[in-house]
């Protein structure tokens, strides 16, 4: 029997439909955890992921993580925005719609909820 699979690493859609806007404090270089040359300044104080400031929107730190599955290349160095997005909130499933993508099962929801 194989392992069961989050569901977000079979969809990855949030990382191509949301600007990923941060504090510029979350950069490696301000003490965060936030690779610089994975994002640019906004403005003075905010901070930007490449690919998410033009559409269509494709964030650069989103990859092919092996095994027929796609995530975050950089999962435990992701800024507060991506650490925040609820999974099964509104946001995942207006997002799964718009890219034609079948609703999350309760199961699946069930399942997976409090899983980091």
């Amino acid at each position: 029997m194989s392992e069961a699979i989050h569901p977000c690493l079979k969809c990855g859609v949030c990382c191509q439909n949301y600007r990923v806007e941060f504090s510029i404090y979350e950069l490696q270089s301000m003490g965060g955890t936030v690779p610089d040359h994975l994002a640019h300044e906004v403005n003075g104080n905010r901070a930007r992921m490449n690919g998410t400031e033009r559409h269509p929107v494709r964030c650069v730190a989103l990859g092919d993580l092996g095994n027929d599955c796609i995530g975050c290349t950089i999962y435990e160095q992701r800024s507060r925005p991506c650490r925040d997005f609820p999974f099964a909130s509104y946001g995942c499933h207006d997002t799964r719609a718009k890219f034609d993508l079948p609703p999350l099962t309760e199961d699946e929801i069930t399942r997976w909820q409090d899983v980091g």
